[in-house]
This record gives C-alpha cells, structure tokens and sequence, in this order.
C-alpha cells in the first residue's frame, strides 16, 4: 500500500514545553513531509495471485466473476459496511447474484472455511422459496453458528426455521454486535447502491447443487465435503478464493495499537525485515489480502532512526492483539520492558527520540485518516495481558503530544 517512492501526508507538530516531553511534538497544521515508506519484503511463502479469467467463461464462472468484481469494490470503499467482529466469526458466505432471467432457478455461491481456516473453493447452491420469491438484488449471506454452517453442509438450510437470524449491522451499527453476535445464527445483506445493506432473510431453503458444482469444475466431485473442509486449488475458482480471502481481512481501521517488537534492534533494516518475517510466519500470523500473503503481523515498524516501513496494508486486518485485529498495528524496533539481571532489576530501555517523534507523526496522520478517537490509541498491556510496550514506554506522554492541538477525544 506504501511504496518507497511514495511520500504520506503527515503532520507538523509542535513542540512542547515540557522538558519531559521534549522528545514529542503535537498535532498541527498538515504539510508534506518526504518519509519513505518502503514496501513489504518479498515473501517466499505461498505467494497468492488470482488467476486470468480464462477466454471464454461458462454461465457460473461469469457469475463468479461477478461476485469476484462486487467485492473488490466493497473492500475499496473507505468505510467496508461489514463489521471485522462479524467478518471473524463468519464460518460460510453465500451469495446469490441478482438475475435478469427470472424463469431460472436462483442460483448462488457457498464457500466455507475449513479446519486450517482457509475458504474452500465455492460450491453451487439453489435458493428454493415455496412461493417463487426472488431476492430484489444481490443477496449475501453470513453463516455464523455450527448449527446453521451444519445444515449448509448436509445439504439443506432452511432460513428462519428454528434459526435466530437478523439483518446485517453495518459499520456504523458495530457497538451493537456484542449483544447480536452470540444470539444468532445467520446474517443478511442485500448490495445496493455500491454497497452492502442489512436486510431480512427471505423464507426459503437453500440446497446444494451437486450437478451444477461438478459441471463447474469440469469433473465428479463431492459438493458437501468440498465445502465443509475441502483444500482442493482449481483454476476455475482461484480468482474467487482469493477474492473472498481478501473480503474477509479486509478493515476499516478502528483504532491503534502500540507495541515493541521485543527483537533487538538492527541497523541494517532488511534483517530486522527479514527477522520478523521469520518470526511471524513460524507463528502463523500471515494474512490473505488483495492477492498477496503478508507475515509480519503489524501494520508499521519503526526502526530507532526514526524510519517507518510498512509490514502489511493499512486495509488488512493485522494480527497483533487478539480481539483487536481491526486496529492497525505499529510497532517499534526494540524491547523496552524491565528485565532481572545477576538478581537487580535493571533499567529498562527506552525508545528513541527520533522513534517517538515518528510515532507521533504516524498516529496523527492515521487518525485524521480513519476519523481515530484519541480513547482508540492504546498500549498492547491495555488489551492483553502482556508487558508490551514495556515500562520504558511512557504511553501517557504520547497521548499528551497526540492530543495537544486537537485536543483530548477529538
């Protein structure tokens, strides 16, 4: 998303008269400040890249296109309508494309992820109404419970029966989804006027397609498995698979989370790269987004000469606070927690003052950006049970600097 020969609209800032904050600026009038901001490593692990459509397209792989093109606009908008609570907790998406033909039967797509968290290639599904209803337009289905994902897979969901179901929230709604999530089933949404709205389930059944899935694919296949945990690649619905990854991790940054990478800090920058690529990969934080796998699981480094370099777009979901994933990640070079040495308690580090300065200049920036309350800008120890950022940190400083021009809350 930044590339090193790009420059990013920051802030001037202040300085303040504290001599205890003298290392921090506040927020101020913008103005172009030339900060390179490189790319992300290259990355040697299972690099995914949607394949060309092919020449000529049979009726459902032109509907998966579709569907495919639907949600690149979706995750390109400012403002993604679908909650990230409720995109974490999704176990199947279906989609049914709004059809000129209304004598054909209404026909979708069902993909589900599976025991390695990996979508599964998508699969044909009928919706059946006994009244004949048709959606109005293009129909998305959010499967969240194991009750509703199960009927999907044994090959029958009957919508509304028994279920708990709702109109999808939208991003704005999100305060509420603490109380919906763990009382329903299934989510709805209709695409309209370029984006996604909530709206109410339709009375129908939906069933699988074995027939139409295997002339999809070109060859037998079992419909039920393949969707419940199936890991088979095709170049038919390649394309899809990623773009439905990329749905699923794409955000819309709520806030920010400060951490320390704990790993020593390196002059050389493409080793502290390199080094918390490794770390991260081994750990599993990689993510699907925009056709590309990223590793290192925060959003932004910043090294102790005050450079700032990208570990993975703004727009994806990081991996770097369990249950806060929908707040960008920066992290900065270096462990600055309190360690026990020889039996005293040594001093702990503490960041640098080009370190710090950068800081402030990043959160300004992504706050005006992402419209960021000042109370959405906290410590990793403030989420998690965890030292991080380290009691060299003084967090109440930062705020302090962030907060001088815009004031508290703004």
């Amino acid at each position: 998303m930044i590339s090193g020969s790009m420059h990013r609209r920051f802030f001037t800032c202040a300085p303040l008269a504290a001599a205890a904050l003298a290392t921090l600026m506040g927020c101020g009038r913008p103005q172009t400040a030339k900060i390179a901001l490189p790319a992300p490593p290259p990355l040697e692990h299972s690099k995914t890249q949607a394949a060309p459509p092919p020449a000529k397209l049979s009726l459902e792989e032109t509907r998966l296109h579709g569907i495919g093109r639907q949600m690149e606009l979706l995750i390109s908008q400012p403002r993604f309508s679908v909650p990230d609570a409720l995109l974490n907790r999704t176990g199947c998406l279906l989609v049914f494309p709004e059809e000129e033909n209304r004598s054909s039967a209404v026909e979708g797509f069902a993909s589900c992820r599976n025991s390695e968290n990996q979508w599964t290639s998508p699969v044909v599904v009928n919706l059946v109404s006994p009244a004949g209803a048709r959606p109005a337009s293009d129909l998305y289905i959010f499967v969240l419970s194991k009750r509703a994902r199960q009927q999907l897979v044994s090959g029958r969901l009957k919508l509304g029966s028994g279920l708990r179901m709702a109109a999808g929230p939208t991003w704005k709604d999100a305060i509420i989804l603490d109380e919906l999530r763990v009382s329903r089933d299934v989510f709805t949404y209709t695409f309209q006027d370029q984006s996604l709205h909530g709206a109410r389930a339709p009375g129908a059944t939906i069933v699988l397609n074995p027939a139409k899935t295997q002339q999809l694919y070109g060859h037998a296949l079992d419909s039920a498995r393949l969707l419940d945990n199936g890991s088979m690649s095709s170049t038919v619905t390649s394309f899809y698979r990623v773009d439905v990854a990329s749905f699923f991790n794409t955000i819309t940054p709520a806030g920010i989370i400060i951490h320390h990478s704990v790993l020593i800090p390196a002059g050389d920058l493409p080793e502290t790269e390199r080094a918390l690529d490794r770390f991260h990969y081994a750990r599993g934080y990689e993510v699907s987004c925009f056709g590309k796998v990223y590793h290192i699981a925060y959003h932004f480094l910043i090294l102790p000469d005050g450079k700032v370099v990208t570990g993975r777009p703004e727009r994806c979901e990081g991996a770097h606070a369990r249950g806060y994933n929908s707040y960008l990640g920066i992290a900065l070079v270096g462990d600055f927690s309190t360690h026990l040495s020889s039996g005293h308690r040594a001093v702990a580090a503490r960041p640098t003052h080009a370190q710090l300065a950068a800081l402030v200049r990043l959160c300004c920036y992504l706050r005006q950006k992402y419209s960021i309350p000042l109370q959405h800008i906290m410590p990793h120890n403030a989420v998690s049970r965890t030292e991080c950022p380290g009691d060299g940190f003084e967090f109440s400083q930062l705020l302090a600097a962030i907060s001088r021009d815009t004031g508290a809350g703004s």
